[in-house]
């Protein structure tokens, strides 16, 4: 959890005009500094919590960035500011001399960090969202007999995961793992990847255990030798022709079927 400080505006202003004023860059032979810059502060809170929910140790960092380089912070577990960066040193001593800037920023642990755990854990911790799981293959590398076999798993939380593969149940341990992707949404998504050489028969088994599900799930992919999927592709065509031809004859029986009934039908009249 996050929060947005206020900025120290007369100390950068102060800097700025200072820097113009004193030392050009024309002067020193540097570039000049852009017309659009970022300062940022954050404040963060860090939280320690045991299995059975009980929060534990609370750190909280107040951080400043200047053009996405830190340059000093306020660590709690210290109790003062500190230097990131070179440039931040002066800051740092400065707010270390600040004693009601000092005392606020360690209020914060209390008032900031303890007091938004209360409101945002039951959503942080509880929230469970059921992984989708899905075995995408590749196609066979001709030369080798390989194929690639994707375990997709997506759109989970929390981030814990166990994502296993097995071979008619033997585990597979030569696997390749994605980075964990965050989705923009409080999800997550993840790919294990197993290389194989399937011959007919072979049953492969993605496992995932997570904590949304009771116990762990599996999805299966079986597979096919090119022998199998020629007759199966065989027996596909043949079907499809065998109604091409049966279709006029049994549409001409049928029609045939309907003129006789309407001659007896006139011949009774």
């Amino acid at each position: 959890m996050v929060g947005t400080c206020a900025l120290d505006l007369g100390v950068l202003l102060g800097a700025a005009v200072l820097v113009v004023l004193v030392s050009p860059p024309e002067v020193l032979g540097v570039e000049e500094p852009p017309e659009h810059f970022l300062f940022q502060s954050k404040g963060e809170c860090h939280y320690s919590v045991a299995p059975n929910g009980t929060l534990q140790r609370v750190r909280y960092l107040d951080r400043y960035f200047w053009d996405r380089q830190e340059l000093a912070r306020f660590d709690s577990d210290i109790g003062t500011y500190v230097a990131v960066g070179e440039l931040g040193e002066i800051d740092a001593q400065k707010w270390n001399r600040d004693k009601d800037r000092l005392r606020s920023a360690r209020d914060d642990v209390e008032c900031f960090c303890r007091h938004n755990y209360g409101n945002f854990a039951p959503f942080a911790s509880a929230r469970r969202v059921h992984p989708k799981v899905m075995i995408t293959p590749t196609e066979y590398d001709s030369v080798s007999h390989n194929a690639l076999l994707i375990c997709d798993v997506a759109a989970f939380y929390p981030t814990k995961i166990e994502i296993k593969w097995f071979r008619n149940g033997e585990e597979e341990t030569r696997v390749w793992t994605t980075d964990l992707t965050r989705n923009g949404d409080w999800t997550f998504q993840i790919q294990v990847m197993l290389e194989v050489q399937p011959e007919r028969g072979d049953v492969y088994t993605c496992q995932v255990e997570h904590a949304s599900f009771e116990g762990p799930i599996t999805v299966q992919w079986e597979a096919q030798s090119d022998s199998a999927k020629s007759k199966m592709w065989t027996g596909i065509v043949g079907l499809v022709l065998g109604l091409a031809f049966v279709a006029p004859g049994l549409f001409l029986c049928m029609k045939n079927k309907k003129g006789g009934e309407g001659s007896t039908r006139g011949g009774s009249g």
